[in-house]
């Protein structure tokens, strides 16, 4: 494969190189890196959130006002993203977020007539998507202050108090600052934490809402459920501290939890 006249080696990006034009190549998959990864950050919770107002019963008219809400801002943010136009693209993702509270708003106050197990779910599940959205607050905060945001980003207030006197370039310049250095790792952190927490929150919500669909007992599936929830709030405590065994017993509880909701499921088509 080529790149003008210049032979580039497919080894993951791993080569080191001063061409400018693979560096420049290699920013812009960088951000569609970024572009995927805050889709992954937004649309499975955002997709739980307006599915349990759908088994609670919400209200039609919010219900759909805010979905159409968010997609739309979901699909203007991977455009502006894409052209790098800020404040365009904070604007479409508070858009986003604003939309997604909206929708647990609406299931929350739903009309009480739906079992416990859907109960259970949208309680829990609306913890976890506002635990998740401080973490990635969180996160957002540390890039700032790392020089890990997008270019544009550097326009934003954030950039100018938080992340003052750092240039934003997706964290890819090299540096031998104690202090940028210091700050990428904090960042680093955080972004682990959003990762593991990608990697488990939204396959338990399949868990539990298989659950729910098979007429599970309810008393195993709001223990299962309750218990996972706080283990996953308490795993990201842990974690930001850098407590261990504690974050590793969290996570392992919160695993616990899913499988016995798994078996809880499994239990009521039997």
């Amino acid at each position: 494969m080529k790149l003008g006249v210049t032979k580039i080696k497919q080894d993951y990006g791993l080569t080191k190189t001063d061409d400018e034009r693979v560096l420049k190549a290699r920013e812009v998959e960088h951000r569609w890196r970024r572009v995927l990864a805050n889709d992954l950050e937004s649309i499975p919770f955002a997709l739980f959130v307006f599915g349990g107002g759908i088994l609670a019963g919400s209200n039609p008219v919010v219900h759909t006002g805010a979905m159409t809400v968010y997609t739309t801002a979901r699909c203007l943010h991977t455009y502006v993203y894409l052209n790098a136009m800020q404040p365009h693209r904070a604007i479409c993702w508070g858009i986003g977020v604003l939309a997604t509270l909206v929708g647990v708003g609406n299931a929350i106050v739903a009309p009480k007539m739906v079992d416990t197990n859907t109960q259970v779910y949208i309680a829990c599940s609306s913890v976890l998507y506002l635990k998740f959205l401080l973490a990635t607050g969180v996160q957002g905060g540390k890039k700032f202050r790392s020089g890990g945001r997008p270019p544009e980003d550097a326009s934003l207030s954030l950039a100018k108090t938080v992340g003052k006197g750092r240039k934003q370039t997706y964290g890819l310049d090299k540096t031998d600052d104690e202090k940028v250095l210091k700050a990428r790792e904090a960042e680093h952190r955080w972004t682990r934490i959003v990762s593991n927490d990608l990697e488990s929150i939204p396959f338990a919500l399949f868990v539990f809402g298989g659950g729910i669909l098979a007429g599970s007992n309810p008393t195993v599936h709001a223990g299962a459920m309750t218990v996972y929830t706080a283990a996953r709030c308490l795993h990201t405590y842990v974690y930001a501290h850098a407590m261990q065994p504690h974050r590793a017993i969290c996570w392992g509880v919160g695993v616990l939890a899913t499988l016995v909701g798994v078996g809880n499921a499994i239990a009521a088509t039997l």
